[in-house]
């Protein structure tokens, strides 16, 4: 995936999310805002949930904040589930958050167990501050998220240097903001394939869909799950690795088990998944589009500036993300999505499936640009958990807040500026 650059200043190298606790992540919705309290490593104050149910009344929803440590949202919510044995649909939340973080996030459970609730525990989840309402917690209660980064391993600048390298960084942001890219997690993070397994289905090629998303190798994937896709890709013999495929790849192995019993139903193994995870592959594709007409413009010189057809919605230079609905700009503007759809050999009506509703999607617009609010510098330190390996190394941490669906690994890229082949900055 190539990214350019917005600001002008060195970047300062190092990598984030070395650690859970450097990626921390806190939810703002728009009648509530969410505090990190307990992790890492604080006990919950104990809750009375008899208490808490007296206060049930007609309320049918429990609203209450989830804190996790190295988990996505959606394993969360299945441990909760499995826990208080009650279904996954039974939950609501207002956005995914990063996996390797520490993240805490509003969600609802409707009509949980008193008894399960008061007996729940699991490692890596703190739940507290309960509530109750008539409403489920969804996608339009998400205003903002409010990010603390601290960036390790930076070499070759003392703390002075350091800091004036960032406050001309925080100078340039404040004035122009970012450019508004779908980050890596978009696309399947250092695997980078979830884009093109969705171009895949778009195509209607579901076998080479299903298998480039059970085989694709990836470097820093561990060496047994390295080989399980070399060997997979080898025998399809589903059956064998349904049984085998190694742990830690739950999404692969719902895939295996369906083929173990439907070997030449590809599809079907696609829609054997959860929905929400089914949704992706698309909006990844489209997410790839977005990014690749922004690029295209910063290669023909017109950047972030407003050209001849653009689409202008207060004050903002809209993109589009393609769907069978989508109207092309005229001008400048249409001539640059138009040569993006035919680089790829796509064409609009692609967008619409009718083998499978969840491949399709009717398009719409996205800002060019993002603001950052409250970019902050915190602290600029020894990094004394890596000196041995990088003597001399320095830590740098920031807080920041980004409007929903904006990637603050957008940020974090444009400080590091990190080698195009550099998988292990994030």
């Amino acid at each position: 995936m190539d990214f350019k650059y917005i600001t002008t200043t060195k970047g300062i190298g190092g990598r984030i999310k070395q650690f859970c606790e450097d990626f921390i992540v806190e939810e703002i919705g728009y009648t509530y805002s969410t505090n990190l309290t307990y992790l890492p490593d604080k006990k919950v104050s104990e809750i009375n949930w008899k208490e808490v149910f007296e206060k049930k009344k007609d309320n049918d929803q429990l609203l209450v904040d989830m804190e996790k440590f190295n988990l996505s949202t959606t394993t969360a919510i299945n441990e909760m589930s499995r826990f208080l044995r009650t279904s996954k649909k039974r939950f609501g939340y207002a956005g995914l958050k990063d996996k390797r973080a520490m993240t805490v996030q509003r969600i609802s459970i409707y009509e949980p167990s008193e008894e399960r609730l008061s007996k729940f525990y699991f490692k890596n989840i703190k739940i507290y501050n309960p509530s109750w309402s008539k409403n489920r917690v969804d996608i339009g209660d998400l205003k903002q998220n409010r990010f603390t980064l601290t960036f390790r391993k930076i070499q070759g600048l003392t703390k002075d240097e350091l800091k004036e390298l960032y406050l001309d960084f925080e100078k340039q942001i404040n004035q122009q903001g970012l450019i508004n890219y779908f980050g890596e997690q978009r696309f399947g993070g250092t695997r980078n394939i979830t884009h093109k397994v969705g171009k895949l289905l778009l195509q209607h090629k579901y076998e080479e869909a299903v298998m480039m998303y059970l085989t694709e190798p990836q470097e820093l994937e561990s060496k047994e799950l390295q080989e399980a896709r070399a060997q997979l890709n080898k025998d399809r013999n589903f059956k064998k690795h349904a049984y085998d495929f190694p742990t830690g790849t739950g999404y692969e192995r719902v895939m295996l088990n369906f083929l173990a019993n439907n070997p030449d139903n590809y599809l079907g193994a696609f829609k054997a998944l959860p929905k929400a995870i089914q949704y992706l592959f698309i909006h990844a594709y489209q997410s790839y589009l977005f990014n690749e007409i922004i690029n295209e413009r910063i290669k023909r010189g017109c950047g972030l500036e407003k050209i001849d057809g653009d689409v202008v919605v207060n004050d903002e230079i809209m993109i589009p993300l393609f769907g069978f609905s989508s109207k092309l700009q005229e001008g400048l503007a249409g001539e640059i999505s138009h040569y993006i759809l035919d680089k790829e050999g796509i064409t609009l009506n692609d967008f619409y499936n009718k083998d499978h509703s969840v491949l399709s999607s009717k398009g719409d617009f996205r800002s060019i640009r993002v603001p950052v609010h409250d970019l902050k510098l915190i602290s600029i330190e020894e990094d004394s958990k890596n000196q041995e390996e990088f003597p001399g190394s320095l830590s740098l941490t920031l807080s920041f807040t980004l409007d929903k669906g904006n990637y603050a690994t957008n940020l974090a890229r444009e400080l590091i500026k990190p080698e195009a082949d550099d998988k292990r900055w994030c």
